[in-house]
């Protein structure tokens, strides 16, 4: 039928392409480790709804409001967020940002990090 055309028409194209599966090795996908993802303490973990919420509006309010408010403020808010939803990167690259800006560059590079390792766990940003 139409399928056989299809993989006909790719072994032909792979063929002229000059493309073969000489890196293929039998076997390699079965010794492949299956890896938990780290988020949610490795899905141990729930996140209540209510909790996300609070952690999201809380660093969007360090995030906008910062100006009015002062870094201070921000500061507390960012670590409020972490507190309520520690699993996601963004407040924690925010509190770095934050701390490098007041020299406090220990803590800065703990939260950069943090945040960064945090980041790619998700799909979407926050």
């Amino acid at each position: 039928g139409r399928r056989n055309v299809k993989v006909e028409e790719r072994k032909r194209d792979d063929e002229n392409n000059n493309i073969t599966n000489k890196n293929v090795v039998a076997g390699r996908d079965e010794e492949i480790e299956l890896v938990i993802p780290p988020v949610f303490d490795k899905c141990t973990s729930v996140l209540e709804a209510e909790k996300q919420i609070e952690a999201q509006d809380l660093y969007w309010e360090a995030v906008c409001e910062y100006g009015k408010i002062g870094l201070d403020e921000a500061e507390k808010l960012l670590l409020k967020s972490i507190q309520r939803n520690p699993f996601v990167g963004e407040p924690h690259v925010v509190l770095g940002q934050l701390y490098l800006g007041k020299g406090r560059y220990e803590e800065a590079e703990k939260a950069a990090e943090k945040g960064l390792i945090l980041l790619p766990e998700w799909g979407s940003p926050w």
